[in-house]
């Protein structure tokens, strides 16, 4: 038997912090196609809507498409961005049904300028027109935030298992593979959850060492291997730069039927990350520390590729800026030579660079434009190396397939640093974001890389050594400094120890 399924892709990890409202635009410069244009718009790439195809293909699925939306991590969704989505769902839903399930791929931390809970209220209204009685499968990223609201409207929850994350086509197979045995009869999933007073907790969700999020995730695989009646446990860090009531960290247990043994799951999960909730795999340093860091290393001579320094706290991956100049000017005011920058978003300067063109010599302030408490415009002198649009394809493994688009873009070298100045935000997870730009990072010393921890995937493998410097931009570890009014207090770290 064939089964109709409805399926989407609206994607966005919401900073209620930041400045910039997230616009319909903002989606169209990174992902944004609708019906059946979206294959051919995603052709190529590793993401989740690949593996809902290949999902559908392998199980006679007739699969019917509304939109695939994704943009960088900003400001709370506007309402442009949200209606050119929902409603591309709702109508789709509406005009095209009856269905048999829906799997909707969502990233779980989505804000709007209209509701705190972006994947409940889209959840909510999509339950209203498809009725109670349709199973509805959600992927998540790995760091949602979920909510009593998401989980009343989602029977089966199936998050990423991997950060970087490099497992989104698998995690939609996973999803996948558990709505056609519900379609078929063969099991009646019920999902439950649970979560404590934290906003932080199982090493930020990093699977690239031994700790409590990967000991967890073993755990899981090994209940789904070995109790039959768990169809899915889904473990989510969440993500801390959220004004809502629920965010933090949540376990998800997707089981077979009611049974008070997958809530007993969930909670034991949630026992080990309140317990680990201090576990911290990363050393952070200053702007000034990361400077004597690298002159200690650089000193030594020892070792072969760059050295790779992830500018944390300005990571346009988790909702910042991309525009910070604490760690630039630290490392210009030090004379680091042999080194590039990637990116800094900064589309008047940028603007300004590509019109002087290359080999001019250009005096200007850059950076710092859109909040100067995280790092002010900075003035510098040097020459246009190189004019590009800013495109590429991804080579994976985090974006594989995937088209960025930096908008016009040119290398602006100061001193012995290429800084790579572009119009558009995206967080710097791809070496071809350097090599569209003429940089080969493996012949630098020193690759200043605008990411928290997604550049791993890619960087990690021709580092010869790894920092981390939170130099105090938007999203750096000082969460004592955010307003936030709608979380639930007391929560960990910011009341409770």
């Amino acid at each position: 038997m064939s089964f109709r399924v409805l399926t989407a892709l609206f994607g966005h990890e919401s900073n209620s912090f930041s400045r910039l409202p997230t616009r319909r635009q903002n989606f169209a410069d990174y992902l944004l196609a609708f019906g059946d244009d979206i294959p051919a718009a995603l052709a190529g790439a590793r993401i989740e809507p690949a593996g809902v195809e290949e999902a559908a293909q392998r199980h006679g699925w007739e699969l019917v498409r509304s939109v695939a939306a994704w943009a960088t991590p900003s400001g709370p969704v506007a309402r442009d961005a949200w209606d050119a989505a929902v409603d591309a769902i709702l109508e789709t839903a509406r005009s095209q049904g009856p269905f048999d399930g829906a799997l909707i791929n969502l990233h779980g931390a989505m804000a709007t300028e209209m509701d705190p809970d972006g994947e409940g209220a889209l959840l909510e209204a999509l339950r209203a027109v498809i009725g109670p009685d349709v199973p509805v499968a959600i992927t998540l990223d790995l760091h949602a935030n979920v909510t009593d609201r998401m989980m009343r409207h989602a029977d089966i929850v199936c998050a990423y298992r991997t950060y970087p994350h490099v497992d989104q086509v698998a995690t939609a197979r996973r999803a996948a593979d558990v709505l056609q045995r519900t379609m078929a009869g063969e099991v009646k999933p019920r999902c439950v959850h649970a979560r404590r007073p934290m906003l932080t907790g199982l090493d930020h969700g990093r699977t690239t060492t031994d700790n409590a999020m990967t000991r967890l995730l073993a755990r899981a695989t090994e209940i789904e291997q070995t109790d039959h009646g768990v169809l899915l446990v889904s473990i989510q860090a969440g993500f801390w730069p959220a004004d809502l009531d629920q965010a933090g960290p949540t376990v998800c247990v997707t089981g077979d039927g009611d049974d008070p043994r997958f809530g007993q799951i969930a909670e034991a999960f949630m026992d080990e990350a309140w317990a680990t909730r201090h576990e911290d795999s990363n050393t952070y340093l200053s702007a000034d520390e990361t400077v004597a860091a690298l002159r200690a290393s650089l000193a030594r001579g020892s070792g072969r590729g760059p050295i790779v320094v992830a500018d944390y706290s300005d990571n346009p991956g988790s909702g910042a800026y991309g525009d910070s100049t604490f760690l630039l000017k630290a490392l210009l005011d030090a004379g680091i030579q042999n080194a590039c920058l990637g990116t800094l978003c900064d589309p008047a300067a940028a603007a300004t660079l590509v019109a002087a063109g290359e080999g001019a010599q250009v005096a200007l302030e850059i950076g710092g434009r859109i909040d100067p408490r995280f790092g002010p415009p900075l003035p510098v002198q040097g020459t246009v190396t190189r004019v590009t649009d800013g495109v590429y394809v991804a080579q994976g493994p985090r974006w594989k397939g995937v088209t960025h688009r930096l908008g016009p873009t040119a290398v602006l070298k100061v001193g012995g640093i290429e800084i790579v100045v572009v119009s558009n935000r995206v967080q710097l997870t791809e070496i071809e974001a350097f090599t569209q730009a003429g940089i080969d990072p493996r012949e630098r010393d020193v690759v200043v890389v605008k990411s928290m921890q997604h550049f791993r995937a890619a960087f990690e493998p021709i580092a010869r050594a790894v920092l981390i410097c939170d130099a105090g931009a938007l999203s750096g570890n000082d969460l004592s400094r955010l307003p936030f009014t709608r979380l639930r207090r007391p929560i960990f770290p910011l009341e409770l120890d």
